[in-house]
């Protein structure tokens, strides 16, 4: 692969404007940190949600559908393709690890930000953002033991993790026993329901604390927690530390505004 980084930054929306519509001569990397991005390249349209990318290509015509969302903040990236990412990777797509691509990203704008940037580390940091986005998802123990009812629970929790769900709850979405579902899920990933949930809920906690300007109390919030001190406990069974000791260890990045 043989991807050359050019420029980059963080927008983080002060309230008015959309994206510009036109034609560029790079390709264009955006991954949403808050807030919901609309946008459209040519006929194709995407609503990106936070963790989540978008790839436009050059040449190809690109701008906004809505305005920005008040509480909106990306990363964006300008580079220059050789194939090896457009012809391979879905255009919108979610990070399965969205805290480790923000550690290379604010690095990249670490470096950006130095009197002479060394090019070499901005392309490889770029290659490896761009690996987290080939991550795949997470691999069953054991395929034959993922009936459709653990797959249809994994992504009902995948998609709604910032509620208030219990076992209960998502159980009686999914029309079954929750004790059943709870031994179904185990058996076919070898966690259960509930800890797949936190693990869930504690990597996108650690994404907004890397990225975000919320608060601890409106990060636990937005990520399903609405008790802080189980909030607590869980985030530092997962990351040893606890949420305000996770955000300290992070460095600021360069950020721009509209």
């Amino acid at each position: 692969m043989s991807v050359k980084a050019l420029f980059a930054g963080k927008f983080i929306c002060a309230g008015n404007g959309r994206h510009v519509t036109r034609v560029i001569k790079s390709d264009e990397l955006i991954v949403v940190l808050q807030g919901e991005l609309e946008m459209f390249e040519e006929d194709r349209q995407f609503r990106v949600r936070p963790g989540e990318w978008l790839l436009l290509k050059r040449g190809r015509r690109h701008g906004g559908l809505a305005p920005y969302p008040g509480n909106l903040s990306f990363f964006w990236f300008h580079f220059m393709d050789d194939g090896s990412v457009m012809e391979t990777l879905p255009r919108h797509g979610v990070l399965r690890e969205p805290e480790d691509f923000s550690t290379y990203a604010q690095s990249f704008l670490t470096e950006q930000s130095r009197l002479e940037p060394d090019r070499d580390i901005l392309d490889l940091l770029l290659a490896l953002m761009i690996q987290e986005m080939r991550r795949p998802s997470p691999t069953r123990r054991d395929q034959a033991l993922a009936t459709p009812l653990a797959v249809a629970a994994q992504k009902f929790i995948g998609t709604h993790f910032f509620e208030d769900l219990t076992l209960e709850s998502i159980s009686g979405h999914l029309h079954c026993n929750a004790q059943y579902l709870s031994r179904l899920y185990r058996k076919a990933f070898g966690e259960t329901l509930i800890e797949a949930l936190n693990k869930m809920r504690i990597s996108r906690a650690k994404w907004y604390l890397a990225t975000g300007s919320l608060s601890i109390k409106e990060v636990a919030r937005c990520c399903g927690f609405n008790d802080m001190a189980y909030f607590r406990r869980q985030f530092r069974r997962y990351c040893s530390m606890t949420p305000g000791a996770y955000r300290r260890q992070r460095l600021p990045g360069t950020w721009n505004t509209q």
